[in-house]
């Protein structure tokens, strides 16, 4: 055998000993995947936009950089196209994220402000794409997010809260018409304020707001996509200086040795007890005995022949006593 031919052969046999590698693969397009959560709002005098990088191209490979970070904002158009609307868009180039983590890439958070001014009084329509090689490889475009961008809404004014019976009331001058306000409150122990409610007019009761405890109110004012900043902090802390309703529905009736009276029991949800009050032909109204827990009670102490009037107070935990009910009189 020549030495040519052993050379093959040598060569043949030691491929059979490798493994089988596959087919030769195109290189990757190096297309990332679109952004998916664009989120668009005005606030303040500011058009604030957030989204993340994707962390993968279109055929799954990690992105390891990104070259171009194309934010597009112009005036939205019907029937909607991207390439026609973006060919008149406003572009802002953002500087792209830090390099990734090839072995384990993950979304990077990317925030963008833009001037409201520029685009009060429009409807506009705010997308993005990305690219890690060169221009003509960008991304699809973004979800899209349409806003009508109006003149910026004041931060709200906000009054003292006032304490009542039912919580605290806080109050602030209207904002305009078809604007909704929402309300923040920070507690003891509380790191950042927790939104409680939302109100249609400019006042709001928190009627879960406990006694002798310190809150601070903020409250944010919107309409449609766009919101104001948060108003200034205001503070309080009130204390139960409330009395519960007066009982009502009270009846007295007379029975072979006494007289029973009995009354609706009051809603508040600290009530203790009640007061009962009697009159004797006319006389000035007198405490009967101690405090009441129930709505009931069996007047014992009368006589034949005269008349009694009844009237019946509540009061809560503090000793904070309502005014007394309509009276029940009766002949015995």
């Amino acid at each position: 055998m020549c030495v040519r031919s052993l050379i093959v052969a040598g060569a043949l046999a030691w491929c059979t000993g490798c493994g089988y590698v596959g087919p030769v693969l195109p290189p990757s397009p190096q297309i990332p995947l679109a952004v998916a959560n664009l989120t668009a709002i005005e606030r303040g005098d500011q058009i604030e936009i957030n989204f993340s990088t994707p962390a993968r191209t279109s055929d799954n490979l990690a992105i390891k950089k990104f070259s171009n970070v194309d934010l597009a904002v112009g005036p939205d158009v019907h029937p909607f196209d991207f390439d026609e609307w973006a060919a008149s868009a406003q572009h802002y180039e953002l500087t792209p994220p830090p390099p990734n983590d090839p072995d384990d890439p993950l979304p990077s958070p990317m925030e963008k402000k833009v001037p409201a001014s520029d685009w009060v009084g429009k409807q506009i329509a705010v997308a993005v794409r990305t690219s890690v090689k060169k221009e003509d490889h960008f991304s699809s475009w973004s979800n899209r997010v349409v806003l009508d961008v109006i003149p910026p809404l004041a931060a709200p004014a906000v009054n003292e809260p006032a304490g009542t019976a039912k919580g605290l009331l806080l109050t602030w001058p209207t904002e305009g018409e078809g604007v909704e306000y929402r309300v923040s409150r920070q507690g003891p122990g509380e790191d950042q304020p927790v939104e409680i409610g939302t109100s249609k007019t400019p006042d709001y009761l928190d009627t879960t707001a406990q006694y002798d405890t310190p809150y601070r109110y903020s409250v944010t004012a919107f309409k449609g996509l766009a919101e104001s900043l948060p108003s200034r902090p205001v503070e309080k802390s009130f204390s139960d200086i409330f009395a519960p309703s007066p009982p009502g529905s009270m009846t007295a009736l007379a029975g072979p040795g006494s007289i029973e009276i009995s009354w609706q029991r009051s809603p508040e949800k600290d009530l203790k007890g009640y007061y009962l009050y009697r009159s004797v032909n006319g006389s000035s109204f007198q405490r009967v005995n101690g405090p009441l827990t129930l709505p009931t009670y069996s007047d014992r102490d009368v006589e034949h022949g005269k008349t009694y009037r009844y009237a019946v107070s509540a009061f809560d935990q503090k000793g904070n006593e309502s005014e007394k009910s309509a009276p029940a009189e009766v002949s015995f």
